[in-house]
C-alpha cells in the first residue's frame, strides 16, 4: 500500500464543485466512484511530469502561468 498522508486543503466553492463535477463524470458511465482524493493525486502526478519552473513565483496567479506555459511547452 501506498505511504499517503492526509492535509487539510481549503477551496473555494467552484474549485470544489468543479473536482464534484468530475468525480461524478467518471462515475456517470461506469460503475466505479473516484473520490475527490483519488482526482488530486491524479493531478499532482500529472504535474510531476511537466517541467515547471517556478523560481521568482509569490503568487497563486503567477504559478498558475506557469504551470499554464509548461502545459503549452512554452
Amino acid at each position: 500500500m501506498r505511504d499517503i498522508r492526509n492535509i487539510s486543503l481549503h477551496f473555494t466553492e467552484n474549485e470544489h464543485s468543479f473536482i464534484l463535477s468530475m468525480a461524478r463524470q467518471c462515475a456517470v458511465n461506469s460503475s466505479f466512484v473516484i473520490s475527490k482524493g483519488a482526482i488530486l493525486r491524479t493531478l499532482i502526478r500529472m504535474l510531476q511530469r511537466l517541467e515547471v519552473d517556478v523560481s521568482g513565483v509569490r503568487t497563486e496567479d503567477q504559478l498558475l502561468q506557469c504551470l499554464q506555459d509548461a502545459i503549452k511547452g512554452d
